[in-house]
Order: structure tokens, then C-alpha cells, then sequence
């Protein structure tokens, strides 16, 4: 049953329209499947609310985005960027090309209008990435590619879009010769120089670049020696409202104040050359995700493992405190998880409100948002062996440059005509107009469907031959017709 585009009459039926029941579509294993567009197949996000709660939560309005990906680089699953609600539906999906990934896929502010970004590229089997940042409008129509400067290529670990139309971004990383006979490795070693980058997204003009070797001796690294040697490992960057950029080194479990004119930096924090004094249980070893907030709090995700090494017996997200005029680090709070889950890779810390943060827990397929005392609200989770490089909760709101998707079917089971409407990314949908009639030319307004979800079931009498829908938002108003589908 296949759906045109032809011109329609639609003949208007007095109002107020009836209302017409509808069903939402629940996906029955790992990968969620929709009739209306089976081009798309993400992974099934299952979300579980703690006990005397319904999971409703204070941080809305909002969505959760994530960049699913498998954990073992020959997954064969659809992968890419996705958004879901609260109750783990899609809201938004954008399935990649067979060998890219997607990463740090965020809500961001691009010439004074909200946009979406993410990285995609190829993952190397050394863990780095190669490829470029993807923004998109509130229409879903691409409206810039980012790539790095100076013949270097995109990594995936940090990507930042500033309000000066920036993107501030780690290179994948160059290879340098060294004598490292000082920390016990080979004379004839090479060593793996993080490099960051901050380019103009309407030009592509480099701005500013900063190479690791300059300022972060290889001493300083905790990572067991390897060929190439990656001491240093750069996996987020945060520009502050002084101008300058906070980093996270992974491998030398350690946060750097870099200063933007001069490169140089300001401060390290944590590692074996921390500037900063380090409180009972303020350490943390192979982090993620390093952001300092106004009121003097800065979150990280303590990994406290890179996989092989085990340094902690469980991975945290913490919130500290940091008393920069006395140079001391506290913590205010520790979320672990009740499974004691242990991410050897990925990971973020959102403070969403006063009242409540979310954790995503990378590799370890979950993200969990807690009360501030660190009381377990609602855990979101993909499927197992799947990852989000980061979870994070951003307002959004899209209206779809393409039309809403229909599709017909008969129901096995007593013959009923069932019709399937989804319109992947709109927002503010909260009904569905029906029109129906036997000429596809001329169509019966026959009531409103409420949405349920990513993708609606709407019954229809058999005699109907033809049918489409119109999207209408909670105040009624008509927002875009679908094609004609015949039943």
C-alpha cells in the first residue's frame, strides 16, 4: 500500500471532530521498527523509574540525547544520533552510513538560533576518530560541516560550539619521536601529541591550536607505557565565561585552566602535578567530561578504570567543590550506581537543575538521573553491548522540513484497516487530523487521533479506500499533511 502525493480535497465535517482512539507502537526487542518508515531502526531505549516515583522528573521541558554505537567496532546494528523522551521513545533519529559513528551529539547556539551538532566519522582500533562536526537547523537541514585546519583530521573525543560561531575540537593525534629513557620506556619511542583546535565555522579559519608536548611533560602521565605512547589523551574541552578553556588529560588523571591568548596553562588539577589540594576521596583517574560551573562546582565522570586497568572499584560522577583563591578540592557529591557499574570508557556529568543531575555511564549503555543527594530517580538504558559516548538532557524543539509518513495495513487478526503516522523529529505534535474517503481526490474529515508516541495507530472502517493525516499541536493548530495512503 503505497502513499501519494497528488492533489486532495479534503471536505470539512462540522466541528468539533470526533475523537478517534489511537495505540502507540512498542518495540519488541532490541531495535525499534515502524511501519511508516522502516528506513529507521534504532536501538530500543528502555527506561526504568525508581520505586515511588513515576520518572517524571523537574527537569523538563527536554529530551535525552544520545549517539549509540556498539562497543565492539564490527557492530552491524543502525547507528547514529537519537533523541528520546522520558520514556525512551524517539523523538529523532538519523540513521549513519555503514562504518560511521556519531559522538558529542549536543544541543548548541549557532548564529543566534539553537542548532544540533554531533561528530561522525571512522573509529581507529587505536580508540581516535577521523572525521568532521555536522550541524543541523531546527528544520533538520544541514547548515554546516566542520573540519580541522592545517591538514589534520577531527577526533572524536571533544567538540564544543562557542556563541562566536566556533568550534573548539580535539585533532586526531600526531605522532612524535622521543627519547623516553627518563620514565623507563625505549630511547626510540613515540609518543601520541594531543592537539586542540578552535576554528571559524562559517570559514573554516584556524584560530587557535595548542599542542600537548609544549606544556604537559610526558612524566605526568599514569598510562601503563605503550607504542605509540598516548600520554596524555584529551577528552573534553569547555570554554569558561573568562575566556579560557578547561581540559580534561585522561591519562594523566588530571583537569588543566589553559589560557586562550597564551596557550599556556593556568592550573592542573588532580594527578601527579595537581596546583590544587586534592580532598578525601577528590582524585579521579581516567575522568571524562570536565565542567566547571559558576558557583564554584566543577563535574566530572570519575571512570576510575581504563578498561585493562582497574583503579577504582567503580566508576562515579562527581560534583567538587573548587575553592580556586585556596587552591583546595572537595567533594560535594558522589553518584554511583546500584550495580556498581564500572565504565571502562565514556562518560558525562549534567547538572540539570538545583535538584537534580544526570550520569551517563558511557560503555556501560546507561544514563541515570539523580536527585542532588544522590538518590536514584530514573535509569534510561540502550540495549547491551551499545554505548553513548555522553548522555545529556537539552530543550528542544524541531518541525521537520519533510512531510509526516504514512503507511496502511490489515490486522491479522480481524481484518481491520490500520493506519501508522509518525513524523520523525517534530516536536509538537499532539494530534493527528484524520481524512478519509473512497477517491483519493476526495477525502472526509473524520476526527482527531491523540499521538501516542514516535509512531500512531489509527483504526479505520473498511470501507475508507484512501486516507492521510494532518499533524496538529496541542492548540489545534495545523502544522503539515501527510501524503495520500491507500488502505
Amino acid at each position: 500500500m503505497v502513499a501519494g502525493c497528488g492533489a486532495t480535497r479534503i471536505l470539512s465535517k462540522p466541528k468539533p471532530l470526533p475523537r478517534i482512539g489511537s495505540s502507540g507502537v512498542k518495540p519488541a526487542g532490541s531495535v525499534a521498527a515502524f511501519h511508516s518508515r522502516p528506513d529507521l531502526r534504532p536501538p530500543a531505549v528502555t527506561t526504568t523509574a525508581a520505586t515511588g516515583t513515576d520518572g517524571s522528573g523537574s527537569a523538563d521541558p527536554g529530551f535525552l540525547f544520545l549517539g549509540p554505537g556498539p562497543v565492539s567496532l564490527n557492530g552491524s546494528e543502525q547507528y547514529g544520533p537519537l533523541i528520546v523522551d522520558r520514556a525512551g521513545t524517539p523523538v529523532w533519529f538519523r540513521p549513519m552510513a555503514a562504518g560511521l559513528r556519531v559522538t558529542n551529539f549536543a544541543r548548541a547556539e549557532y548564529q543566534g538560533r539553537p542548532a544540533l551538532v554531533w561528530w561522525e566519522g571512522k573509529i581507529e582500533q587505536s580508540g581516535y576518530g577521523q572525521g568532521e562536526a555536522v550541524l543541523l537547523d531546527q528544520d533538520y537541514h544541514e547548515i554546516a560541516r566542520v573540519r580541522a585546519a592545517g591538514g589534520r583530521s577531527m577526533d572524536l573525543h571533544a567538540l564544543t560550539v562557542t556563541p562566536e560561531g566556533t568550534a573548539l575540537f580535539t585533532c586526531y593525534p600526531q605522532t612524535v619521536p622521543m627519547d623516553l629513557s627518563s620514565i623507563g620506556a625505549p630511547r626510540n619511542s613515540q609518543v601520541l601529541e594531543s592537539i586542540i583546535q578552535e576554528v571559524d565555522i562559517a570559514s573554516g579559519r584556524l584560530l587557535f591550536e595548542w599542542r600537548s608536548l609544549q606544556h604537559v611533560p610526558v612524566s605526568a602521565s599514569e598510562e601503563p607505557h605503550a607504542e605509540p605512547y598516548d600520554y596524555l589523551h584529551i577528552n573534553s574541552i569547555q570554554p569558561l565565561p573568562d575566556g579560557n578553556l578547561l581540559v580534561s588529560g585522561r591519562h594523566t588523571w588530571a583537569l588543566y585552566k589553559l589560557d586562550r591568548r597564551t596557550a599556556k596553562i593556568i592550573w592542573t588539577l588532580g594527578g601527579k602535578q595537581s596546583q590544587l589540594q586534592m580532598g578525601p576521596g577528590a582524585q579521579f583517574a581516567w575522568q571524562h567530561d570536565a565542567r566547571q560551573h559558576s558557583d564554584g562546582l566543577l563535574t566530572v565522570f570519575d571512570n576510575g578504570t581504563n578498561g585493562p586497568v582497574k583503579t577504582e572499584s567503580e566508576s562515579r560522577g562527581l560534583v567538587l567543590d573548587v575553592d580556586e583563591s585556596r587552591r583546595r578540592v572537595t567533594v560535594r557529591t558522589a553518584f554511583t550506581s546500584p550495580e556498581r557499574l564500572s565504565a571502562g570508557a565514556m562518560g558525562s556529568v549534567q547538572i540539570l537543575t538545583p535538584d537534580r543531575v544526570l550520569v551517563g555511564w558511557g560503555v556501560q549503555s546507561h544514563t541515570i538521573e539523580y536527585a542532588s543527594n544522590g538518590t536514584l530517580l530514573l535509569d534510561i538504558a540502550l540495549p547491551a553491548g551499545l554505548y553513548s559516548y555522553r548522555g545529556l538532557w537539552f530543550p528542544w524543539q524541531g518541525t521537520p522540513h519533510h512531510r509526516p509518513a504514512v503507511a496502511a495495513a490489515r490486522n491479522r487478526q480481524n481484518g481491520a484497516t490500520l493506519m501508522y503516522a509518525s513524523w520523525n523529529g517534530a516536536t509538537e505534535v499532539a494530534g493527528w487530523q484524520v481524512a478519509a474517503g473512497a477517491r483519493r481526490d476526495e477525502l472526509r474529515l473524520l476526527g482527531i487521533a491523540p499521538s501516542r508516541g514516535f509512531e500512531t495507530v489509527i483504526p479505520l472502517h473498511a470501507q475508507h479506500r484512501y486516507a492521510s493525516v494532518t499533524a496538529l499541536d496541542r492548540s489545534g493548530r495545523r502544522l503539515r499533511r501527510s501524503p495520500v495512503v491507500q488502505l
